[in-house]
This record gives C-alpha cells, structure tokens and sequence, in this order.
C-alpha cells in the first residue's frame, strides 16, 4: 500500500510541473570552487564500514574538517555515507555542514556523492573520491542553492 501511495504523489508531482515554469529552480551543478585536495588524517575501520577523516583549505570556507562515515552494502561495493564538516575562515568566520549520500566502491578507490546544507541555507552536491590505496581524497564542491 505504502508504495501505492508513493507511486501516486511521485507522478502528481512529477505531471503537475511539467507545464509550471521552472525558472529559479533548476539544479545547474556549476562549480562553486576550484577541486580540493584535502589531507587525510586518520581512517578508522569499524564492522560493515569506516570513518574517514579529512582537512584542507577550501576556498571560500577556509580551513575545513570533515568526517565522512561509511556504511557498507550487502555487497560491500557500495552503500551510504553521512558527515559534518567544519570551515574556519582567515576573517574569524565560522562555517559547518551536515551531509550525507551514497558511495560506490571500485578496488580502492570509493566515490562519494553526498547532499550538502550548510548553517547560512547553501546547500552543494558534493563528488568526493577516496583512494584508500594512494592515500588520496579529492573534493568537489556544485551549486544547488
């Protein structure tokens, strides 16, 4: 019944925007900063996932802290993964972000895609690509709002 019901409000939704001008709601995943290498500085393994823990100068969020976990699928090549993120900026500013999204993991290299919302109402999708192997993180970071 539940997805029934789910089925139905995702087709209301999706058949009642269709003649709805969208100006000032699409998503266009520009860039909001250049990629960012970031240092990492600890992994810790736990049963059926890890932490990931990482820092490094992110452009208009200074100094950043962010911990990514991970929590494997069945089949271990993927699952989800949740964090927070801390920026401290050269003005004294003071930034933080909850996120999560899901991961894929091929060898040892896992790609994250996690949905961002930061205290002042921006939200990014953010592409992180973990090499466990190279001892490796890169972080980009897309506009949403």
């Amino acid at each position: 019944m539940k997805g029934v019901v789910l089925s139905i409000f995702v087709l209301f939704f999706s058949v009642s925007g269709l003649g709805s001008d969208h100006k000032g709601t699409e998503i266009s995943f520009d860039q909001r900063q250049k990629s960012v290498e970031m240092e990492i500085t600890s992994v810790q393994l736990k049963e059926g996932g890890g932490i990931i823990l990482a820092e490094g100068n992110m452009g208009e969020y200074g100094r950043v802290y962010t911990t990514y976990e991970l929590t494997a699928d069945a089949g271990r090549s993927g699952g989800l993964v949740t964090g927070q993120g801390r920026g401290f900026g050269p003005n004294g500013s003071f930034a933080y972000a909850s996120f999560s999204g899901i991961y894929h993991r091929e060898g040892t290299v896992f790609t994250m895609h996690t949905l961002v919302r930061l205290n002042d109402g921006t939200q990014n999708l953010d592409k992180i690509i973990f090499d466990g192997f190279n001892r490796t993180l890169k972080h980009d970071v897309y506009v949403v709002r």
